[in-house]
């Protein structure tokens, strides 16, 4: 660790992509319901800062979407951009639902 600086290692490259593909999948999420402005801002937000929280966690959390991935392929750039789209597209479902008090189930259920 040769910069002791929290602020800077949080918020760093790494984190922007994060956040402008969960940006993207919000963003993709809500063009294709075609929301309104306001609700896609609304939508994509929340997509980016999700997809930014989760972080490198997504892979795991996008599992039963995109399966078993091949030994090492969860710390790829390619592979957490991807799972932040993911985050950033059903974010906005899984919160609601969440407030809602639903259950989120899977197909196999």
């Amino acid at each position: 660790m040769d910069d002791p600086n929290l602020f800077a290692q949080i918020f760093n490259q790494r984190g922007a992509l994060l956040t402008f593909f969960g940006v993207l999948g919000g963003m993709v999420r809500s063009a294709t319901i075609r929301t309104t402005w306001r609700e896609g801002l609304r939508v994509s937000f929340i997509g980016g800062a999700t997809a930014f929280g989760v972080g490198v966690l997504g892979p795991m959390l996008a599992r039963p979407w995109i399966g078993d991935l091949p030994e090492g392929m969860e710390t790829a750039l390619g592979t957490l951009c991807a799972a932040a789209f993911i985050v950033g597209l059903i974010a906005v479902t899984i919160i609601e639902r969440m407030i809602e008090g639903k259950t989120i189930t899977t197909a196999e259920d």
